[in-house]
């Protein structure tokens, strides 16, 4: 059996899910947001210690030891029953919950795309990623990670004004204004530094932030790798003012997608980086500079990428279905 850990609405889940039923293939889509509130688990071991893991769900007993692969496509987080009412409560409630699904997660004997909670949470590191890159043998931008204020103006006049900045992690970034009540939710994309910006230098040291040299861009690829297959789509980026900087502002009218063949090298590269992050699923951004180089950006260990199946016509929805049914080696294959 596979078991496809995500909303109900997420469409990328919906794909697969048609992959399988074309493939007869048995599956159990559950989103961890209804347990505890709707859903009952037991997990008993005996003298043994051999563990035996049911979920009694919309009625039906289900034996999670049948479980061959896991996809930890988009889960949501356990919630409370309606009936609990105090905050506190049911933050503790759901914290609970959540550390005992991860560990029926992590202790039951199959595969897990992209990987497990600790695989997935390490390979988001952006600094992580940069270092691996660069060892495996990727060209990467020069680049700062730092809090030290006086760094933005040196990497400023080392880059030749042509320098970058973003953030380590969540581009989600609370904006606060003394004269509004209300903080302000705003999107940190990627921002090409100007010479104004230099003076608020002296804010960095409130937190770190990620400078880069500005690599000239002939194409943007987004490449996802699934298993051992790399499906590279070419964003044409530089054909929009609006996607220039940063793609993922989109403008899809305006920045043509198409299939990209990569020199094998660099496929290899991806699948390597892809296996030192002990994932089997990730979608990597790279540049195509116009002299042909190839730089790496970074990587996601869960990204999206319906929209480049949808406009390239690359299959990965087929190949992430492959990967499922073919489940953990030496394991029974799913049903």
């Amino acid at each position: 059996m596979i078991l496809i850990l995500s909303a109900r609405e997420d469409p990328h889940a919906k794909l697969v899910v048609c992959e399988l039923e074309d493939r007869a293939a048995r599956y159990l889509w559950f989103d961890p947001v209804e347990f505890p509130a709707h859903a009952l688990i037991t997990v008993s071991l005996d003298a043994g210690g051999h563990p035996k893991y049911i979920l009694e769900y919309e009625g039906k007993n289900i034996d999670l030891g049948e479980v061959r692969a896991i996809w930890h496509r988009r889960p949501g987080f356990p919630e409370a029953d309606d009936t609990i009412t105090s905050d506190r409560v049911r933050d503790w409630i759901s914290t609970e919950s959540q550390i005992m699904l991860e560990g029926i997660w992590t202790t039951l004997n199959c595969l897990h795309v992209p990987g497990v909670e600790r695989d997935r949470f390490a390979a988001e590191n952006k600094l992580t990623q940069l270092v691996l890159a660069s060892r495996l043998g990727f060209r990467i931008p020069r680049t700062f990670v730092t809090n030290r204020p006086n760094c933005l103006l040196e990497s400023f006049k080392d880059f030749n004004g042509a320098a970058i900045t973003k953030v380590l992690a969540n581009p989600a970034v609370w904006r606060s204004d003394e004269n509004e009540p209300d903080d302000e939710e705003w999107s940190a994309f990627t921002h090409p530094v100007q010479r104004r910006d230099l003076g608020y230098y002296r804010a960095i040291r409130y937190a770190p932030v990620i400078i880069q040299e500005y690599i000239p861009k002939s194409l943007e690829l987004r490449i996802t790798v699934v298993g051992s297959q790399v499906f590279a789509a070419a964003i044409h980026s530089q054909q929009s003012q609006r996607t220039r900087h940063d793609w993922r502002h989109y403008d899809l009218d305006h920045t043509p997608h198409e299939a990209h063949s990569l020199p094998d090298n660099i496929s290899a590269l991806c699948i390597q980086l892809v296996r030192s992050l002990h994932l089997t699923f990730g979608a990597i951004d790279m540049i195509l500079t116009p002299d042909g180089e190839y730089v790496f950006l970074e990587i996601n260990p869960n990204g999206q990428w319906q929209w480049i199946q949808e406009l390239t016509g690359s299959p990965i929805s087929n190949a992430i279905a492959d990967l499922l049914i073919a489940g953990l080696p030496g394991t029974e294959p799913g049903e």
